[in-house]
């Protein structure tokens, strides 16, 4: 890969903040700062379901794709539409060219709308890509959602979706606590004698529910046995969620080398188990306890209950997570 796993969380992180302020971020990230400036950002639509931008270092000319996850605000619509991008239910679609290769509905519609993103003056991703000096090595990243979409779109932009149209050049995808995008034969175009094969990461939380679907959905039964217990509900969901991926036959399997980081479950605080276990479920997957555990700074912003950022001074990013505020609070 062309940056380090940390630099890469941290790209995939910032993209989570606001647009006009990511060059900032960038600029003051410890990462990040003196090196990573941004080469294209994408003007998000209104409402903003995905995103993403592309990042250089001027150290190396190493470039990094980094793609939003589930817009962090659940008072829009666009957190709703990404969250319909995670869904492992519904019709799957073929990959082009290899019909037996197929991806979720969700995760072709965010391929799709990350094909038609465009910065302010109308370029595109595949343009601004195909601007790049063609000896760059690209890396595309993301976490949650973004993570899912990562070695989708690097499999796009590796030529196998573009038919030739982008200039050759070394494609790389490192994913963070994303889902499987696809079956047994989607994840077949990464491996032996592919232009992927090697080269595509997946790294994970052991403790990040999120990061086992929709392969390992049961696996996360006991994550934080004794306490705090998911219970009866969770064993539920659990069991009807596997269930009905067995019934419909979707095949998920998981794409890339695994890259673990072994979680830790913090006591709880809050004295009913299901609340707890929700908070610590939230907890183990956010930006933030990726860094940590990669040794990182964390961001120059936080995301509450994933569901706003806030300056890191803000008491509320001190408090700990409550969805009380409806829009963006930025540093």
């Amino acid at each position: 890969m062309s940056a380090s796993t940390a630099e890469l969380m941290t790209l995939a992180g910032i993209a989570y903040g606001d647009p006009a302020a990511i060059p900032g971020y960038l600029a003051r990230d410890p990462l990040t700062a003196g090196d990573w400036t941004v080469a294209w950002i994408a003007a998000p639509p209104d409402p903003p379901v995905n995103f993403a931008y592309l990042a250089r270092s001027t150290a190396t000319g190493a470039c990094v794709l980094a793609i939003r996850g589930t817009y962090p605000n659940p008072f829009s619509p666009a957190y709703w539409e990404d969250g319909d991008e995670d869904s492992p239910f519904g019709d799957m679609v073929s990959w082009p060219g290899a019909p037996e290769a197929r991806v979720s509905a969700g995760t072709a519609k965010g391929l799709a709308t990350l094909q038609g993103l465009t910065d302010a003056v109308g370029t595109t991703l595949a343009a601004a890509v195909g601007a790049l000096p063609p000896q760059a090595a690209l890396t595309v990243t993301g976490h949650s959602l973004g993570g899912t979409l990562a070695p989708v779109v690097a499999l796009w932009l590796s030529g196998e979706g573009l038919a030739g149209r982008l200039p050759p050049r070394p494609v790389s995808a490192c994913s963070f606590a994303g889902m499987t995008p696809g079956n047994t034969a989607f994840a077949a175009l990464f491996g032996p004698g592919t232009a992927l094969d090697g080269r595509v990461t997946r790294c994970f939380n052991t403790l990040d529910t999120v990061a086992y679907g929709w392969d390992r959905v049961l696996a996360t039964h006991d994550f934080y046995e004794p306490s705090p217990k998911g219970g009866a509900v969770v064993a539920a969901m659990l069991l009807a969620t596997a269930a009905r991926l067995a019934l419909g036959g979707y095949d998920y399997a998981p794409v890339g080398t695994p890259l673990s980081l072994t979680g830790t479950v913090r006591p709880p605080t809050i004295g009913c188990d299901l609340v707890a276990y929700v908070f610590e479920n939230l907890h183990q997957h956010l930006p933030d306890t990726y860094l940590t555990l990669l040794g990182a700074p964390l961001l120059p912003f936080a995301l509450g209950f994933g569901s706003v950022v806030l300056p890191r001074d803000h008491p509320q990013a001190e408090r700990g997570p409550t969805p009380r505020w409806p829009t963006y609070h930025l540093a």
